[in-house]
């Protein structure tokens, strides 16, 4: 997973020191998802392979520290982290009625990204209650994309919360579009990244929404990369030195939804 703040070395504390619990227990997964035919939804349940549970700071870090982070995954390939007791599955009945935040991320960013993203969740500081279901890194051809589940797609306060606590905990500009898509979306379309609805900070009240968007990202450039600080200044988040569209749109949009499909929905499977 994300490239440790420590250079992959997290702090753990020394044996027999008094280790210390966090509010929730958690549980990592992994799935190397198949390129071909879309599996149904048993074998992806069968597929999904469990890495360990956590209800302490002290055995997280045994088990993170393990783990290949998300900068050295093959492609289609998932790392997951949810609430021991929830599966990370559309159908599974603490999602069903849930969705999930998205950004997209160009290659070779998302190890910090997801470990900022971890830290938030076990950490507790999206302060929604029980909304937060788990987390998802999903590595494509592309780009690779980290997802936040909740509970409720409909609590719409709760919805822009997190999107707006994610996107702090991230440190991504006010211009990066964060997407959203509900499960049973994902559940009728069999698609977890195409569809989405896509969403862009507001001055006023931070919940502008942009319409909708298909898969494709590639010829739009619309990922978002952290900026390049060894070169004096701030590049925006697709490599320009401008704040130019930051998601791919259609010149007549009208919040229809796209079906385009790339090299990044190859895997993308069910879940």
């Amino acid at each position: 997973m994300g490239v440790d703040k420590n250079n992959g070395e997290g702090k753990v504390p020394e044996k027999g020191a008094t280790e210390t619990p966090i509010q929730n227990m958690y549980s990592f997964w992994y799935i190397k998802r198949n390129t071909g035919n879309k599996a149904v939804s048993e074998s992806y349940e069968k597929s999904i392979k469990g890495l360990g549970d956590f209800k302490t700071v002290q055995d997280f870090w045994k088990i993170y520290n393990h783990l290949v982070r998300p900068n050295d995954l093959p492609n289609t390939m998932d790392y997951h982290l949810f609430k021991t007791g929830i599966k990370p599955m559309w159908e599974d009945p603490a999602n069903r009625r849930g969705g999930k935040w998205m950004v997209r991320l160009r290659k070779g960013i998302a190890s910090r990204y997801w470990e900022d993203l971890v830290l938030a969740i076990i950490g507790e500081q999206f302060d929604v209650g029980n909304e937060i279901c788990g987390a998802v890194i999903s590595i494509r051809y592309n780009e690779d994309i980290i997802s936040l589940w909740n509970r409720n797609a409909d609590n719409n306060e709760a919805c822009y919360r997190i999107r707006d606590t994610m996107r702090k905990m991230l440190n991504l500009p006010q211009f990066v579009a964060l997407e959203y898509k509900r499960h049973d979306m994902s559940l009728n379309d069999n698609s977890s990244f195409r569809n989405t609805t896509l969403w862009r900070s507001d001055k006023n009240d931070g919940s502008s929404r942009e319409g909708s968007s298909g898969g494709d990202r590639t010829s739009s450039g619309s990922r978002y990369s952290r900026g390049d600080k060894s070169s004096g200044h701030q590049r925006s988040a697709w490599g320009r030195d401008n704040k130019r569209s930051f998601y791919k749109s259609d010149s007549n949009d009208n919040g229809s939804h796209r079906n385009s499909r790339t090299n990044d929905d190859k895997g993308e499977g069910d879940h």
